[in-house]
Protein backbone atom coordinates (compact mmCIF):
# COMPACT_ATOMS: atom_id res chain seq x y z
CA UNK A 1 0.00 0.00 0.00
CA UNK A 2 1.43 3.33 -1.05
CA UNK A 3 2.02 5.70 1.80
CA UNK A 4 1.85 9.47 1.61
CA UNK A 5 3.54 11.93 3.92
CA UNK A 6 1.67 14.56 5.84
CA UNK A 7 2.10 17.73 7.76
CA UNK A 8 -0.57 19.31 9.91
CA UNK A 9 -0.66 23.09 9.99
CA UNK A 10 -2.89 23.84 12.96
CA UNK A 11 -3.52 27.32 14.24
CA UNK A 12 -5.64 27.10 17.36
CA UNK A 13 -6.84 30.43 18.68
CA UNK A 14 -4.09 32.24 16.81
CA UNK A 15 -4.76 35.82 15.77
CA UNK A 16 -5.15 36.30 12.04
CA UNK A 17 -4.25 39.95 11.88
CA UNK A 18 -6.56 42.40 10.17
CA UNK A 19 -5.68 45.59 8.38
CA UNK A 20 -7.65 48.81 8.34
CA UNK A 21 -9.45 49.73 5.16
CA UNK A 22 -12.54 51.36 3.69
CA UNK A 23 -15.50 49.93 1.84
CA UNK A 24 -17.10 51.65 -1.15
CA UNK A 25 -19.61 53.48 1.06
CA UNK A 26 -16.82 55.18 2.91
CA UNK A 27 -17.45 53.40 6.21
CA UNK A 28 -14.34 52.34 8.06
CA UNK A 29 -14.14 48.56 8.36
CA UNK A 30 -11.51 46.08 9.38
CA UNK A 31 -10.69 43.82 6.47
CA UNK A 32 -7.99 41.54 5.16
CA UNK A 33 -6.44 42.18 1.76
CA UNK A 34 -8.30 40.44 -1.07
CA UNK A 35 -5.52 37.91 -1.47
CA UNK A 36 -4.05 37.89 2.01
CA UNK A 37 -1.19 35.42 2.22
CA UNK A 38 -1.46 33.45 5.44
CA UNK A 39 1.81 31.97 6.57
CA UNK A 40 2.01 30.53 10.04
CA UNK A 41 5.05 31.08 12.20
CA UNK A 42 7.43 28.22 13.12
CA UNK A 43 5.91 28.10 16.61
CA UNK A 44 2.53 27.11 15.19
CA UNK A 45 3.66 24.73 12.45
CA UNK A 46 4.75 21.15 12.89
CA UNK A 47 7.94 21.65 10.89
CA UNK A 48 10.08 19.08 12.66
CA UNK A 49 12.18 16.92 10.36
CA UNK A 50 14.55 14.20 11.58
CA UNK A 51 16.98 13.03 8.88
CA UNK A 52 19.01 9.86 9.35
CA UNK A 53 21.68 9.07 6.76
CA UNK A 54 22.74 5.41 6.60
CA UNK A 55 26.17 5.40 4.96
CA UNK A 56 28.19 2.37 3.93
CA UNK A 57 31.57 2.58 5.66
CA UNK A 58 33.55 0.27 3.34
CA UNK A 59 36.67 1.59 1.53
CA UNK A 60 34.88 1.27 -1.84
CA UNK A 61 32.54 4.07 -0.76
CA UNK A 62 35.14 6.85 -0.54
CA UNK A 63 34.25 8.58 -3.82
CA UNK A 64 30.52 8.25 -3.14
CA UNK A 65 30.88 9.77 0.31
CA UNK A 66 32.74 12.71 -1.23
CA UNK A 67 29.99 13.16 -3.83
CA UNK A 68 27.39 13.18 -1.04
CA UNK A 69 29.28 15.88 0.86
CA UNK A 70 29.58 17.97 -2.30
CA UNK A 71 25.82 17.80 -2.86
CA UNK A 72 24.90 18.68 0.72
CA UNK A 73 24.37 22.39 0.08
CA UNK A 74 21.84 21.52 -2.63
CA UNK A 75 20.10 19.12 -0.26
CA UNK A 76 19.93 21.66 2.56
CA UNK A 77 18.82 24.67 0.56
CA UNK A 78 15.09 24.03 0.91
CA UNK A 79 15.22 23.22 4.62
CA UNK A 80 17.17 26.36 5.41
CA UNK A 81 15.15 28.80 3.32
CA UNK A 82 11.84 27.49 4.66
CA UNK A 83 12.92 27.41 8.29
CA UNK A 84 12.50 23.72 9.11
CA UNK A 85 13.42 22.50 12.55
CA UNK A 86 15.70 19.65 11.50
CA UNK A 87 18.05 17.13 13.01
CA UNK A 88 20.65 15.36 10.85
CA UNK A 89 22.60 12.30 11.94
CA UNK A 90 24.67 9.57 10.32
CA UNK A 91 24.86 5.89 11.19
CA UNK A 92 27.12 3.52 9.31
CA UNK A 93 26.07 0.21 7.78
CA UNK A 94 28.05 -1.49 10.55
CA UNK A 95 25.46 -0.22 13.02
CA UNK A 96 23.65 -3.56 13.08
CA UNK A 97 26.60 -5.04 14.99
CA UNK A 98 25.35 -3.24 18.11
CA UNK A 99 22.19 -5.33 18.22
CA UNK A 100 22.58 -7.58 21.30
CA UNK A 101 20.16 -10.15 19.80
CA UNK A 102 22.41 -10.66 16.77
CA UNK A 103 23.84 -14.12 16.22
CA UNK A 104 27.52 -13.82 17.13
CA UNK A 105 27.06 -10.50 18.95
CA UNK A 106 30.14 -9.13 20.67
CA UNK A 107 30.11 -6.36 23.27
CA UNK A 108 33.12 -4.92 21.46
CA UNK A 109 30.61 -3.53 18.95
CA UNK A 110 28.18 -2.09 21.50
CA UNK A 111 28.76 1.45 20.19
CA UNK A 112 28.55 0.57 16.48
CA UNK A 113 25.08 2.11 16.14
CA UNK A 114 26.04 5.43 17.75
CA UNK A 115 25.69 8.39 15.41
CA UNK A 116 28.99 9.02 13.67
CA UNK A 117 31.12 12.11 14.21
CA UNK A 118 34.57 10.74 13.27
CA UNK A 119 36.28 10.37 9.90
CA UNK A 120 39.32 8.46 11.11
CA UNK A 121 41.29 11.63 11.83
CA UNK A 122 38.95 14.30 13.15
CA UNK A 123 35.86 14.47 15.36
CA UNK A 124 33.15 16.98 14.50
CA UNK A 125 31.79 16.66 18.04
CA UNK A 126 28.36 17.19 16.44
CA UNK A 127 26.82 13.73 15.96
CA UNK A 128 23.41 15.41 15.64
CA UNK A 129 23.38 18.53 13.47
CA UNK A 130 20.66 21.13 14.06
CA UNK A 131 19.89 24.60 12.63
CA UNK A 132 22.00 26.16 15.38
CA UNK A 133 25.16 24.52 14.04
CA UNK A 134 27.17 27.32 12.42
CA UNK A 135 29.53 24.75 10.88
CA UNK A 136 26.84 22.53 9.38
CA UNK A 137 28.62 21.65 6.14
CA UNK A 138 32.06 21.07 7.60
CA UNK A 139 30.59 18.97 10.40
CA UNK A 140 28.54 16.91 7.94
CA UNK A 141 31.67 16.45 5.81
CA UNK A 142 33.26 14.70 8.78
CA UNK A 143 30.22 12.72 9.84
CA UNK A 144 29.51 11.49 6.29
CA UNK A 145 33.00 10.03 5.83
CA UNK A 146 33.20 7.51 8.65
CA UNK A 147 36.40 5.71 9.53
CA UNK A 148 36.62 2.86 7.02
CA UNK A 149 35.61 -0.63 8.12
CA UNK A 150 37.97 -3.02 6.34
CA UNK A 151 36.49 -6.12 7.97
CA UNK A 152 34.15 -6.70 5.04
CA UNK A 153 30.88 -6.77 6.95
CA UNK A 154 27.89 -7.86 4.88
CA UNK A 155 25.46 -5.13 3.84
CA UNK A 156 22.76 -4.48 6.42
CA UNK A 157 21.61 -0.91 5.97
CA UNK A 158 18.10 -1.75 7.17
CA UNK A 159 19.04 -3.36 10.46
CA UNK A 160 21.65 -0.63 10.95
CA UNK A 161 19.08 2.19 10.86
CA UNK A 162 16.88 0.11 13.16
CA UNK A 163 19.75 -0.34 15.63
CA UNK A 164 20.44 3.41 15.59
CA UNK A 165 16.81 4.32 16.16
CA UNK A 166 16.47 1.73 18.93
CA UNK A 167 19.69 2.77 20.67
CA UNK A 168 19.40 4.18 24.17
CA UNK A 169 22.92 5.62 24.11
CA UNK A 170 23.33 9.24 25.15
CA UNK A 171 24.39 10.06 21.58
CA UNK A 172 21.25 8.71 19.92
CA UNK A 173 18.61 9.02 22.60
CA UNK A 174 15.79 11.43 21.77
CA UNK A 175 16.77 11.86 18.11
CA UNK A 176 13.34 10.91 16.79
CA UNK A 177 10.78 13.37 18.11
CA UNK A 178 7.15 12.38 18.80
CA UNK A 179 5.65 14.56 16.06
CA UNK A 180 8.49 14.87 13.56
CA UNK A 181 8.73 13.42 10.09
CA UNK A 182 11.52 10.83 9.79
CA UNK A 183 13.53 10.78 6.56
CA UNK A 184 15.88 7.80 6.28
CA UNK A 185 18.40 8.24 3.46
CA UNK A 186 20.52 5.22 2.54
CA UNK A 187 23.81 5.88 0.72
CA UNK A 188 25.16 2.48 -0.25
CA UNK A 189 26.82 0.77 -3.21
CA UNK A 190 25.72 -2.63 -1.86
CA UNK A 191 22.27 -4.04 -1.36
CA UNK A 192 20.77 -4.82 2.01
CA UNK A 193 20.95 -8.35 3.40
CA UNK A 194 19.64 -7.71 6.89
CA UNK A 195 18.87 -10.67 9.09
CA UNK A 196 19.73 -12.02 12.49
CA UNK A 197 22.46 -14.25 11.10
CA UNK A 198 25.21 -13.60 8.60
CA UNK A 199 24.28 -14.16 4.95
CA UNK A 200 27.55 -15.67 3.71
CA UNK A 201 28.31 -14.60 0.16
CA UNK A 202 25.08 -12.67 -0.29
CA UNK A 203 26.78 -9.45 -1.33
CA UNK A 204 28.77 -11.25 -4.00
CA UNK A 205 26.22 -13.67 -5.38
CA UNK A 206 22.98 -11.83 -4.60
CA UNK A 207 21.42 -14.65 -2.61
CA UNK A 208 18.00 -13.05 -2.24
CA UNK A 209 16.40 -16.32 -1.19
CA UNK A 210 18.80 -16.98 1.67
CA UNK A 211 17.03 -18.28 4.76
CA UNK A 212 18.82 -15.77 6.99
CA UNK A 213 17.25 -12.71 5.32
CA UNK A 214 14.46 -10.66 6.86
CA UNK A 215 11.69 -9.77 4.42
CA UNK A 216 11.79 -6.10 3.40
CA UNK A 217 8.37 -5.74 5.04
CA UNK A 218 9.97 -6.32 8.45
CA UNK A 219 11.54 -2.87 8.17
CA UNK A 220 8.57 -1.03 6.71
CA UNK A 221 6.46 -2.55 9.50
CA UNK A 222 9.08 -1.47 12.03
CA UNK A 223 9.00 2.12 10.77
CA UNK A 224 5.21 2.11 10.67
CA UNK A 225 5.10 1.09 14.32
CA UNK A 226 7.91 3.42 15.38
CA UNK A 227 6.29 6.49 13.86
CA UNK A 228 2.67 5.56 14.47
CA UNK A 229 1.99 5.46 10.74
CA UNK A 230 -1.20 3.88 9.46
CA UNK A 231 -3.38 3.92 6.38
CA UNK A 232 -2.67 6.59 3.80
CA UNK A 233 -0.77 8.90 6.15
CA UNK A 234 2.90 8.45 6.88
CA UNK A 235 5.36 10.09 9.21
CA UNK A 236 8.40 8.72 7.41
CA UNK A 237 9.91 7.52 4.20
CA UNK A 238 13.10 5.86 3.04
CA UNK A 239 15.07 7.33 0.14
CA UNK A 240 18.36 6.08 -1.24
CA UNK A 241 21.40 6.90 -3.31
CA UNK A 242 22.31 3.45 -4.62
CA UNK A 243 22.95 1.46 -7.79
CA UNK A 244 19.63 1.69 -9.61
CA UNK A 245 20.51 1.84 -13.31
CA UNK A 246 23.75 0.39 -14.74
CA UNK A 247 25.78 -0.74 -11.72
CA UNK A 248 29.13 1.04 -11.71
CA UNK A 249 30.79 -1.43 -9.35
CA UNK A 250 29.52 -4.71 -10.70
CA UNK A 251 26.69 -6.85 -9.46
CA UNK A 252 23.04 -6.05 -10.03
CA UNK A 253 20.71 -3.25 -9.06
CA UNK A 254 20.00 -2.89 -5.36
CA UNK A 255 16.72 -4.81 -5.32
CA UNK A 256 15.88 -4.69 -1.61
CA UNK A 257 16.86 -1.06 -1.06
CA UNK A 258 14.86 -0.03 -4.12
CA UNK A 259 11.89 -2.02 -2.86
CA UNK A 260 11.85 -0.31 0.56
CA UNK A 261 12.15 3.14 -1.02
CA UNK A 262 9.29 2.41 -3.41
CA UNK A 263 7.10 0.97 -0.65
CA UNK A 264 7.54 4.06 1.51
CA UNK A 265 7.14 6.70 -1.22
CA UNK A 266 10.82 7.57 -1.09
CA UNK A 267 13.14 8.89 -3.80
CA UNK A 268 15.77 6.79 -5.58
CA UNK A 269 18.96 8.44 -6.82
CA UNK A 270 21.74 6.84 -8.84
CA UNK A 271 24.91 6.54 -6.79
CA UNK A 272 26.83 6.00 -10.03
CA UNK A 273 25.94 9.49 -11.32
CA UNK A 274 28.81 11.97 -11.51
CA UNK A 275 26.69 14.61 -9.78
CA UNK A 276 24.49 13.81 -6.79
CA UNK A 277 22.95 17.29 -6.87
CA UNK A 278 19.78 16.58 -8.89
CA UNK A 279 18.96 13.45 -6.89
CA UNK A 280 19.60 15.14 -3.56
CA UNK A 281 17.44 18.08 -4.64
CA UNK A 282 14.64 15.63 -5.45
CA UNK A 283 14.99 14.01 -2.04
CA UNK A 284 14.78 17.38 -0.32
CA UNK A 285 11.87 18.66 -2.40
CA UNK A 286 9.34 19.81 0.13
CA UNK A 287 6.86 21.49 -2.21
CA UNK A 288 3.43 20.05 -1.43
CA UNK A 289 1.27 18.23 -3.93
CA UNK A 290 -1.35 20.92 -4.51
CA UNK A 291 -3.94 18.36 -5.59
CA UNK A 292 -3.84 16.87 -2.10
CA UNK A 293 -4.22 20.11 -0.11
CA UNK A 294 -7.33 20.47 2.00
CA UNK A 295 -8.14 23.62 3.96
CA UNK A 296 -10.70 24.19 6.68
CA UNK A 297 -11.58 27.24 8.75
CA UNK A 298 -13.29 26.64 12.08
CA UNK A 299 -13.98 23.07 10.96
CA UNK A 300 -15.63 24.07 7.66
CA UNK A 301 -14.00 22.83 4.44
CA UNK A 302 -12.91 25.64 2.11
CA UNK A 303 -12.79 25.11 -1.69
CA UNK A 304 -9.78 25.79 -3.87
CA UNK A 305 -10.85 28.97 -5.67
CA UNK A 306 -9.33 32.32 -6.55
CA UNK A 307 -12.78 33.92 -6.08
CA UNK A 308 -14.11 32.62 -2.75
CA UNK A 309 -11.61 30.07 -1.53
CA UNK A 310 -7.89 29.46 -1.32
CA UNK A 311 -4.96 29.20 -3.71
CA UNK A 312 -1.43 27.94 -3.13
CA UNK A 313 1.57 30.22 -3.74
CA UNK A 314 4.43 27.81 -4.43
CA UNK A 315 7.07 30.54 -4.42
CA UNK A 316 6.11 31.65 -0.91
CA UNK A 317 5.06 28.16 0.22
CA UNK A 318 1.85 29.65 1.57
CA UNK A 319 -1.92 29.57 1.28
CA UNK A 320 -3.74 32.68 0.07
CA UNK A 321 -7.39 33.27 0.97
CA UNK A 322 -9.83 35.11 -1.28
CA UNK A 323 -13.29 36.68 -1.10
CA UNK A 324 -15.71 35.16 1.39
CA UNK A 325 -13.09 32.60 2.45
CA UNK A 326 -10.85 35.22 4.06
CA UNK A 327 -10.72 34.11 7.73
CA UNK A 328 -11.92 36.27 10.57
CA UNK A 329 -9.70 37.31 13.43
CA UNK A 330 -8.98 34.39 15.76
CA UNK A 331 -10.07 31.75 13.24
CA UNK A 332 -8.79 28.19 13.58
CA UNK A 333 -7.18 27.20 10.26
CA UNK A 334 -6.10 23.66 9.36
CA UNK A 335 -4.12 22.81 6.24
CA UNK A 336 -3.40 19.18 5.35
CA UNK A 337 -1.39 17.92 2.40
CA UNK A 338 0.61 15.03 0.99
CA UNK A 339 4.02 16.40 0.00
CA UNK A 340 5.44 15.08 -3.25
CA UNK A 341 8.70 13.50 -2.17
CA UNK A 342 10.50 13.67 1.13
CA UNK A 343 7.37 14.23 3.18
Amino acid sequence: MKKHGWFLFLISGMMVFLVSGCDKSGSDVAILAAAQSFRSSPSTVNNQLDILFVINDQPSMSSFQSALVTSMSTFMNTFQTKGFDYKIAVVTTSGYLADPTLVGYSSAYALASDFNDYNGTTHSNMPVITPTDTNLFSDFAINAKPNKDTAGQDGRSFSSFRAALESQSSVNYGFLRPNSFLAVIIVDNQDDFSGNGRCDGCNVSGRYNASTLDPVSVYSDYLNNLTGTSGATARYNVSAMTQIATPCQGGTNMTRIMSLANQTNGVLGDICASNFGPSMAAISDRVPDVSSITVSINGVSIPQSSTNGWTFDSAANSIQFHGTAIPQQGASIVVNYNPTTLL
